[in-house]
């Protein structure tokens, strides 16, 4: 019964919110299925072509910088331009690069082109929360929140699972494979940048406000401790993610020789599981508040995490994979909601721009160190690495924000 009703408060959230959201999450859907196939078979393809992890590591880590040099930018291009040309330059900026990384086979470009869309992914990223903060009702952030990463989780679902479907379409070359894969998804990715064009008009840009007023920026020295403590935690687990997330697909091809089509099909239910967490995530944020709904999900995933370091058969990591998946990203929503309701409103765009800096820059270096220490120590170090880093974390946001969600509770 709590489910049904549930599911019904969903389709209140989107009937008594402006019809902007319901497009946008459309869009959300379309964009982030095009790109669910770059997460999914890309590094195969990287590998496939003959490059070694290291090197794999280093393209990854050029997309992390990418978004870290565009964070501020991005912050300043989102008040500037409003929601919408923001979506649109960051979708369209995203797409003509992923189509030329598919015309090219030279390293060096390939960098390059991989920081360019890290720059594409700020601009993208950062207008979220504060769009969805701007049209939504107080009542059903909880459940918009969940909505949106949600369905950039059944996106990446969809492009996995159409990743398991191609290894029917009897295409014996995998570099041929892959790179159909891939062309599929830009096409994904320009219906998301059409429906954006024709569908979504914003409103209110309450988040908007320039924060670099002089009677703001009195007021940012009292926000700053509370800023340091958001940054923190989403440092550590970007930094914690970048050592395994990018090289998961290479962990069950080198350690239990699938090919990617088996992969698309574990990543499909990882995706599927990991958005079913989302949509309930709220009914756990009703009985156990915010914080300890992050906390106490991040810190059940870390034995998971365990067995897919010692894991000696598929028959314990694939369901570790899936239940590390859920735990750990059930409550991004969550996370992001509060982070944005501590917030002041004119500090949004660039309270969001500086977490995702933090977290991108780590991811950047995280990925440039595990591409050598998985290449020259395996897998398992990257794993506990990365299990310590979450517990940090975890710790270090309930002694820190506990306080702020005792405060919002009253």
């Amino acid at each position: 019964m709590q489910i049904i009703r549930a599911l019904k408060r969903y389709q209140t959230a989107f009937l008594e919110n402006p019809s902007a959201l319901l497009w946008f999450s459309v869009a959300t859907f379309l964009y982030y299925t095009g790109f669910s196939f770059y997460f999914t078979v890309f590094n195969l393809y990287l590998s496939q072509i003959g490059f070694t992890q290291s090197v794999i590591g280093t393209v990854l880590s050029a997309r992390s910088f990418g978004s870290v040099l565009m964070v501020i930018p991005a912050a300043l291009i989102v008040n500037k331009v409003g929601y919408k040309n923001n979506f649109l330059l960051a979708m369209g900026l995203a797409v003509s690069v992923q189509t030329i990384i598919l015309l090219t086979k030279s390293v060096p470009l390939l960098i390059l082109l991989s920081g360019l869309l890290g720059c594409g992914d700020a601009l993208f990223m950062i207008g979220i929360a504060p769009f969805i903060m701007d049209h939504t009702k107080e009542q059903y952030r909880n459940e918009i929140f969940s909505v949106n990463n949600a369905l950039q989780t059944f996106a990446a679902a969809g492009g996995a699972f159409l990743t398991f479907v191609s290894g029917f379409l009897g295409i014996s070359n995998p570099v041929t494979l892959y790179r159909d894969v891939m062309w599929t998804g830009v096409l994904c990715a320009i219906s998301g940048l059409l429906v954006v064009f024709f569908r979504v008009q914003t409103q209110a840009h309450t988040s908007l406000s320039n924060p670099f007023t002089k009677e703001h920026l009195s007021n940012l020295h009292g926000f700053v401790p509370l800023l340091l403590v958001l940054i923190v935690p989403r440092t550590l687990v970007g930094l914690g993610a970048s050592l395994i997330i990018p090289f998961m697909n290479l962990y069950f091809k080198d350690t239990f020789h699938l090919p990617g089509p088996q992969i698309g099909l574990i990543y499909t239910f990882g995706q599927l599981a990991t958005a079913a967490g989302m949509l309930l995530a709220p009914l756990l944020v009703t009985r156990i508040g915010k914080v300890k709904t992050v906390v106490i999900t991040e810190i059940l995933s870390l034995p998971f995490m365990f067995i897919l370091a010692r894991a000696g058969g598929l028959i314990y990591a694939v369901p570790s994979f899936l239940a590390r998946q859920a735990l750990m990203n059930m409550s991004t929503p969550v996370s992001q909601q509060f982070n944005m309701e501590i917030t002041p409103a004119h500090f949004r765009t660039i309270t969001n721009g500086l977490m995702s800096m933090g977290d991108n820059l780590s991811r950047a270096l995280g990925s440039l160190i595990a591409g050598y220490l998985i290449q020259f120590r395996g897998y398992s170090y990257s794993f506990y690495a990365a299990m310590v880093l979450y517990l940090i974390s975890a710790i270090f946001y309930y002694v820190f924000l506990s306080p702020w969600d005792r405060k919002q509770s009253q």
